[in-house]
């Protein structure tokens, strides 16, 4: 009975690509919806229902999400980088792999340039880089590279959110320290090297 409890256990590459898909967009789309009904506060549900914002918040999470898919790719290649110490070219090449998969499976976003996601692709690609020339970071200060571009995307005045970037960083570590709690909860890093480095 109590394996049912169990945290369900990452140790495979198919659940390590379906684990980071899922916890980008959950960073980025929690972190968004929590300013923006901080910010509306009781207006929240009529803005929700107005047409123009709907469309502005699309695009900022569509934006937003390959960002926030590289947070999240960084946290976990810190856990793994240990294992995989001995061949960091091929953890970094098997991480990219996974992201072409994701990016080549969404559509492309209303309104984008037709090499939205090939621009993503080639921007994570010199993010996971330069992640892999130092130490890996707490996980707390991952965001701090992408945070000012996700919070200029927000659909919400730039009069409104001129003080409130700082509040909004601190969000973004806040989920991103859950989302690393998880994997590290979660993950069996050898077996995942192993998997990603076959």
């Amino acid at each position: 009975m109590k394996e049912l409890f169990r945290p369900q256990q990452l140790a495979s590459r198919a659940q390590l690509r379906d684990f980071l898909e899922s916890r980008a967009a959950y960073l980025v789309q929690k972190s968004m919806m929590e300013y923006c009904q901080a910010r509306a506060n009781m207006l929240f549900s009529t803005l929700l229902g107005e047409a123009e914002f709907r469309a502005a918040y699309e695009h900022a999470r569509w934006h937003a999400y390959p960002l926030g898919f590289a947070m999240v790719t960084e946290m976990a290649e810190g856990l793994l980088r240990p294992p995989g110490d001995e061949r960091p070219l091929e953890l970094h090449a098997a991480l990219l792999g996974i992201a072409r998969e994701v990016f080549g499976a969404f559509p492309l976003p209303p309104r984008a340039a037709a090499d939205f996601w090939l621009r993503a692709l080639d921007a994570f690609d010199q993010d996971l880089g330069q992640a892999g020339l130092g130490p890996s970071k707490p996980w707390r200060e991952i965001p701090e590279r992408h945070a000012r571009q996700i919070f200029d995307l927000l659909p919400i005045h730039d009069r409104v959110k001129s003080r409130d970037f700082m509040m909004f960083q601190n969000n973004l570590r806040f989920h991103l320290t859950e989302i690393g709690a998880e994997f590290e909860e979660k993950a069996d890093l050898q077996k995942l090297s192993r998997d990603l480095l076959h």
